[in-house]
Formats: structure tokens, sequence, C-alpha cells
């Protein structure tokens, strides 16, 4: 089953059509959230989860004195949505065959530093 429509929003790579989530878990105890990314083919497929990135939230952070490092609160773009599909290729992700969830492992680093 491909992911909602109405939650998801739909990106096209190498003429291919697939559509990412964005979502956020609960806040743990360093104030940080992980940040989850789901990427699908539009048509189906299997499915990609990214895993191992982080963010923090401005508005519970603003009370707290100093300087905001703007690294703290990256949000995703379809620019990071294409990096990650490449990535997730390059790493075996077999983005048109239905399967079990390919999990993707990614860094802050490594996905804003561009």
């Amino acid at each position: 089953m491909a992911l909602n429509r109405k939650h998801s929003r739909r990106i096209v790579v190498d003429k291919e059509t697939y559509r990412f989530k964005v979502s956020t878990t609960s806040l743990d105890k360093d104030g940080n959230y992980r940040l989850n990314v789901t990427v699908q083919r539009e048509a189906g497929g299997a499915r990609l989860d990214v895993r191992g990135l982080l963010t923090r939230d401005f508005w519970l952070d603003i009370s707290e004195p100093g300087d905001k490092d703007p690294a703290d609160y990256p949000v995703i773009t379809p620019k990071h949505v294409r990096f990650i599909i490449e990535q997730a290729r390059q790493q075996g992700w077999q983005a048109l065959e239905p399967g079990p969830t390919f999990v993707l492992e990614l860094e802050n680093q490594m996905l804003f530093s561009f």
C-alpha cells in the first residue's frame, strides 16, 4: 500500500514519482526529536525509512538565553528528499519491488551539509 496522498508530498526523481512524509517522535531526555522520513513510489513498492536524524523545537527553546544555532532546527526540503532517495538507491533500495521496508541510517551532518 502506497503512502496516503493526504498526508504526504509528491516528488519526481529521475522520471519516477515518489511520495514522502516527514514526522517527529516525542521529546527525548536531551530535548531532541527524531526526524522520521518515509519515502515510497507513488505506484507502490518497498518503503524507505530514514533513521538517525535529530531536530529541536525552536518554540520550546526560545525561553532559554543565548544564541540559537540554526543547525539544531533542520528543515527537510525536496532537495534533501532527492538526496535521501539517491543514497538509498546506492545502498541497495529496490523501490520498484514490493518487499520489506528499507532502512537508511543518516546523520544530520551528512544530510544538511550541502
